[in-house]
């Protein structure tokens, strides 16, 4: 796509505005100016990079024929771990990539910087699933509109054009998304979650309107809790059931190290489904909820993973099963962050591979199927696991400790 480096051309072009005039008298004018040909240079490579993704898809199609597996899942596991990053998110880049591959016009004003990649991935979004010939036409309409727009005000349009060419169509896929309802967790910071929940627009509006009112009237009242602090309580409390929200009755794994056993220490607490949390958050938790269990973690002094769970075949046994799930935290896919939804014999269990946890490894549904795709080989290495992928590219993954930071001290 490019005609040449446009790295090496981006960055001439910078150091051009950054020493050539007077900082002092531009009022960071130069800095400006930087920061708009970087945003357009870092476009240009996003562009180049779906491109070669696209065409890395085309190739795998013609070398799997039809009924030897799945070539976009084939390309999702190779870009998701030459990449370092989750299938999920090499998922939605290989979408884009296939939807610009039919949208020219759209594509070239990402190529030149005009849009940004966040828009592209929201324009691809809402045209996902139109037939190929109305993509097409959803580019000759779209394009023209773009430039100047916001990334929200860009899926709002591509969301008009998609109603326009077929409102039908539309109608039937509005019927599907709204029947597809769902609720997620996703921790953040210091003791801190997220709940996702998907639904029906009126009925999610609806649920956020009773409980804005409802805390507006105990702020009016005089509650001194913010109006987040009541709307999150007041959620808890009504699906849970519970009188206050403090009182949630939780299971708490506590990782340890030889170290903190013997002396005590600083060392963090796995709050079971979320994460690490300080030890004081943990004591502030045990006190408001004197149901909670705990369960001891000690973890190997070498290189800190899973040693000893304290106890709570064609499949492994629970303890085994238990004991790669808490050893490996996450899918064991290198570059894959997704929650372990399979216990996978490293060594297939029918070519005499055994239900032991050295020959077991943590995977997410996806990644138990792209290891299973033709080219795809993983074998152990002591804890490891090495991954090869259809290109010959070796990824090795290494289950992760339960206290990162432990070997620096």
């Amino acid at each position: 796509m490019f005609k040449d480096a446009p790295t090496e051309s981006v960055l001439t072009r910078v150091r051009a505005h950054d020493f050539g005039g007077d900082p002092v008298l531009d009022r960071g004018g130069h800095r400006i100016d930087a920061i708009v040909a970087l945003d357009r240079g870092i476009r240009a490579l996003q562009a180049e990079q779906l491109a070669q993704i696209a065409g890395l898809l085309s190739e795998r199609t013609k070398l799997m024929p039809l009924g030897t597996g799945d070539p976009t899942l084939s390309v999702i596991g190779e870009v998701a771990m030459a990449r370092n990053i989750g299938p999920t998110a090499a998922g939605t880049q290989v979408g884009v990539a296939l939807v610009m591959a039919q949208m020219p016009a759209v594509f070239a004003l990402f190529a030149t910087g005009v849009i940004s990649e966040a828009t592209v991935r929201g324009i691809a979004h809402e045209v996902d699933s139109l037939h190929v010939d109305d993509l097409i036409v959803a580019d000759g309409e779209l394009a023209p509109e773009l430039p100047g727009l916001t990334t929200a005000e860009a899926r709002r349009a591509a969301a008009r054009v998609v109603i326009s060419i077929d409102a039908e169509a539309a109608h039937e896929r509005a019927t599907r998304n709204r029947a597809d309802q769902r609720v997620s967790m996703f921790p953040d910071k210091d003791g801190v979650a997220h709940l996702h929940v998907r639904g029906p627009a009126e009925q999610i509006l609806a649920a956020y309107k009773a409980l804005d009112d409802y805390a507006s009237g105990l702020r009016a009242t005089g509650d001194p809790r913010t109006r987040g602090q009541i709307m999150c309580q007041t959620l808890v409390e009504r699906v849970t059931g519970l009188t206050y929200a403090d009182s949630c009755d939780v299971e708490l794994n506590l990782v340890l190290d030889a170290k903190t056993l013997v002396a005590g220490g600083d060392t963090p607490v796995e709050l079971t489904g979320y994460g690490p949390i300080c030890p004081d958050v943990a004591e502030e938790i045990l006190a408001r909820a004197p149901r909670a269990s705990v369960r001891r973690l000690l973890i190997d002094p070498v290189d800190g993973t899973l040693a000893v769970r304290e106890p709570r075949r064609r499949r492994f046994d629970r303890t085994t099963s238990a004991h790669i799930r808490t050893r490996d935290q996450y899918c064991r896919q290198p570059g894959c962050d997704l929650k372990v939804r399979h216990d996978d014999h490293v060594h297939a269990y029918e070519h005499g591979g055994l239900s032991v946890k050295d020959n077991g490894q943590g995977l997410c549904a996806r990644s138990h199927s792209i290891k299973h795709l033709p080219g795809w080989a993983v074998t152990a290495d002591g804890k490891a696991t090495v991954w090869r992928t259809p290109t010959g590219h070796q990824y090795r993954s290494d289950p992760p400790p339960l206290l990162p930071g432990h070997l620096r001290q």
